[in-house]
């Protein structure tokens, strides 16, 4: 079944498209090359395997979740239609995008099965005017029900991707065809559905755009121009693209959350940070479709503001699923710092920006919420996620939501998770993208065949030296590009091949591109900087936070007594910190971090702090120097 199946899922387009003349006959084809023809491609369907700490985490929730998750109570509200202001219907479609992400990833027969009781069963409840929706007669396209009929779309979309089922297609058409008759031009404004200004509404965008990518139909396109028309039709509305193309900040872009407690957690306009990412997604999806120049320039302004004033130093971003200017403000006590849903949702975004762009830095964006806000946020076992990831304090499991054994973080953290191994080798014309220097075997296609190659430590777990090994090479030697991605906290930077130093210049926050004749065995070293970094908040001369490479460090409660005291670190004359590695059971990293008064503290990697999700395993990132 692995060789009959599409060449990737690839979540949005692929350069494959260009040779579809239905589509390009239904669209402005040169514009649409300029859109696409560089664009860095995700990695094959079960291309990819690894072997360090992601893998750990990813083979976490594919047994924990993808396997385990009763699929019969995912469709059960679709069964009942008693919604009527929650959001059962989102869970379904989270679940599947995970779970077929996760096929992806390592497809078995057991997991295909799976996949497709799971599309039986939700389309068993589609009613003759082509609903699928669980919310109830007569409170259609309420509160969440847009929101939630979008994941049907992603979820079905990802299952015909995953086989070319027309008979899913037809479901899709159907589904899409009623929300049409109700919305478009001349109709209902999309933007005064639902939650958040019509923000989670109109982000409805990204599957419409997909499903007239897979149809070619222009009824489609039309409705996506809908949507983001209908942004900027008052005042009133969110006007997505005129305040990115402003380039605005993002906490400015809207009205303040109230300060007032009794307006709840619903005050605070257009100022979800999830959905606003969402709308973008499917913007980007746009200006694949139509080559438009603004749609990419806006979701680009949106992607570096979002990090140069929201991410904190975890990698993620928001307080209370809203941006409030995070970068600035990370030593605001508060129990809602950074929703897993904003996670991975930010890594989902970068790696549009990346796959568009080529630029480096998207992939440090993903690697840095990776490691720090992504993969601490899932429980031990894999069946239950953190709704927050706190700066300082003990990790909590999310409540339970929509009375189901289900919540919207526990939904999204897979789909952030399950992308990784798509994005850690990536691929365009005749080049091999490195990007995550984990423990990895990978096959992947050149303009003459595959290569099948090994990349072995790197990532700080295994020491400072990743070794990229060519195991074959179509006909034993081809012309290639292998870029390989030098991050930016790597400052200094040195790479060999087969024992020689390359006379290109290595600079961190780029790619380094090695265009050469490869050969079978060819190996090549990339040493990168394993300093220990002392960081400032960026608001606050006394707190800094420690990190080497990609991973943050934290003092837990079980390895430091002081985890809560202040202490001024040594510093080398490098102005690095003056640390050495320690053994402790049960972290991955640990460091003995040497303070200016001849003591010590010990410190490990944020992902294992907090580890018992209990008062046991408190944790703090953030340390204040005494002397500031």
């Amino acid at each position: 079944m692995k060789e009959t199946r599409k060449w990737s899922i690839l979540i949005v387009a692929s350069a494959c498209s260009l040779a579809s003349a239905s589509i390009a006959n239904a669209r402005d084809a040169e514009n649409f090359k300029a859109a696409a023809q560089d664009e860095l491609l995700f990695a094959p369907a079960g291309a990819v395997e690894l072997s360090g700490v992601l893998s750990k985490s990813l083979n976490t929730s594919y047994n924990g979740d993808i396997m385990a998750w009763d699929i019969d109570d995912l469709v059960r509200p679709f069964s009942e239609r008693k919604e009527n202001g929650s959001w059962q219907i989102e869970f379904w479609g989270k679940w599947f995008t995970s779970a077929a992400l996760a096929y992806d990833y390592n497809p078995c027969d057991v997991l295909d099965a799976r996949l497709k009781y799971a599309v039986k069963k939700l389309l068993s409840t589609q009613s003759p005017d082509g609903q699928i929706t669980s919310y109830q007669g007569g409170k259609e396209f309420g509160t969440w029900d847009m929101w939630g009929r979008k994941y049907v779309m992603l979820g079905l979309l990802a299952e015909y991707d995953r086989t070319g089922d027309k008979n899913v297609l037809a479901a899709i058409e159907k589904h899409a065809g009623y929300i049409m008759q109700n919305y478009g031009k001349d109709k209902k404004s999309i933007c005064d559905n639902g939650m958040w200004g019509g923000l989670a509404a109109s982000s409805i965008l990204e599957p419409f755009v997909k499903l007239y990518r897979a149809t070619a139909d222009k009824k489609y396109l039309d409705f996506c121009q809908y949507i983001v028309d209908d942004w900027g039709k008052s005042k009133n509305k969110p006007d997505l693209l005129k305040k990115a193309l402003a380039d605005k900040n993002v906490f400015d872009m809207f009205e303040k959350p109230s300060d007032d407690k009794s307006k709840g957690y619903m005050s605070g306009g257009y100022s979800k940070s999830y959905e606003m990412m969402s709308c973008y997604e499917g913007l980007m999806e746009l200006y694949r479709a139509t080559g438009n120049p603004e749609y990419k320039k806006a979701v680009e302004n949106v992607a570096r503001n979002i990090r140069d004033t929201e991410i904190t130093v975890l990698g993620s971003g928001s307080i209370w699923e809203r941006w409030v200017f995070g970068k600035f403000c990370q030593q605001k006590k508060t129990d809602h710092w950074m929703e897993t849903c904003v996670t991975a949702t930010w890594i989902k975004l970068c790696s549009q920006m990346l796959r568009i762009s080529g630029d480096s830095k998207f992939a440090d964006d993903i690697e840095l919420a990776a490691y720090n806000a992504l993969i601490p946020a899932q429980m031990n076992d894999g069946k239950w996620w953190a709704h927050y990831t706190p700066m300082n304090g003990i990790r909590t499991p999310a409540p339970e939501q929509c009375k189901m054994h289900m919540n919207c973080c526990v939904a999204s953290g897979p789909r952030g998770l399950f992308l990784l191994p798509k994005i850690a080798y990536m691929t365009s014309p005749n080049s091999i993208t490195v990007n995550f220097y984990e423990r990895s075997f990978a096959k992947l296609p050149v303009k003459d065949g595959e290569v099948k190659l090994e990349l072995t430590g790197g990532n700080m777990l295994d020491g400072n030296v990743a070794g990229i090994f060519l195991k074959e090479v179509p006909q034993g030697e081809s012309e290639f590009e292998i870029s390989l991605r030098i991050p930016r906290w790597s400052k200094n930077s040195r790479v060999f091949i087969n024992g020689i130093e390359v006379p290109e210049k290595v600079t961190a926050g780029t790619y380094l591109k090695l265009l050469r004749k490869w050969k079978k065995n060819d190996a090549i070293a990339v040493i990168l900087d394993q300093s220990i970094r002392l960081i400032q908040d960026p608001a606050d001369s006394r707190m800094y936070a420690i990190a080497q490479g990609p991973i943050v460090f934290a003092m837990d409660k079980r390895f430091e007594k002081d985890f809560d005291k202040p202490a001024t670190f040594k510093l080398d004359k490098n102005g690095n910190v003056a640390a050495k590695p320690a053994a402790i059971p049960g972290a991955n990293l640990a460091l003995e971090v040497e303070t200016a008064d001849g003591g010590k503290r010990t410190f490990i990697d944020y992902s294992s702090a907090g580890s018992t999700w209990s008062k046991d395993s408190q944790f703090r990132v953030w340390t204040q120097d005494p002397t500031k």
